[in-house]
């Protein structure tokens, strides 16, 4: 069992205000709220929460 640090548990909350979700079976993030539904991300949830706060980002 790994432990989370407190940044990880910061965007994890972050992440998850914008309706992404870990998959079970795949390990991938993937969101479940429009516009982006759909959507996968194999990153780490800090590295989604960064994509968030930079507007050049593509969806």
């Amino acid at each position: 069992m790994a432990f989370k640090t407190p940044r990880e548990a910061e965007a994890e909350k972050k992440i998850a205000e914008r309706g992404w979700k870990r998959d079970k079976k795949t390990g991938l993030w993937k969101c479940f709220r429009a516009p982006d539904r759909g959507r996968l991300w194999s990153g780490t949830a800090v590295e989604l929460a960064a994509t968030f706060e930079t507007p050049d980002t593509p969806r």
